[in-house]
């Protein structure tokens, strides 16, 4: 699904929701996260918006990875 500009709409759009702005962060994982993991989070953190729990961080989270460019990454796959 993609609008007239060629871009891929929001899955969320439509559906009378303000959007949210959320990060994942691996953390010390060393493997992949799975699509599963992902929506599953994506859903825990509408839920805590929803219900006014979700703490809040002016600060991401430090991790010990070497920051990677993502679209080498993908290229690699």
């Amino acid at each position: 699904m993609s609008n007239e500009n060629g871009k891929a709409d929001c899955p969320f759009s439509g559906h009378g929701e303000n959007l949210i702005n959320v990060k994942f962060f691996r953390g010390f994982r060393n493997d992949l996260i799975t699509a599963d993991e992902i929506k599953a989070q994506a859903r825990s953190a509408v839920m805590q918006q929803r219900t006014k729990t979700a703490t809040v961080s002016k600060e991401a989270p430090r991790s010990e990875h070497t920051p990677i460019n993502v679209a080498d990454f993908v290229a690699s796959l």
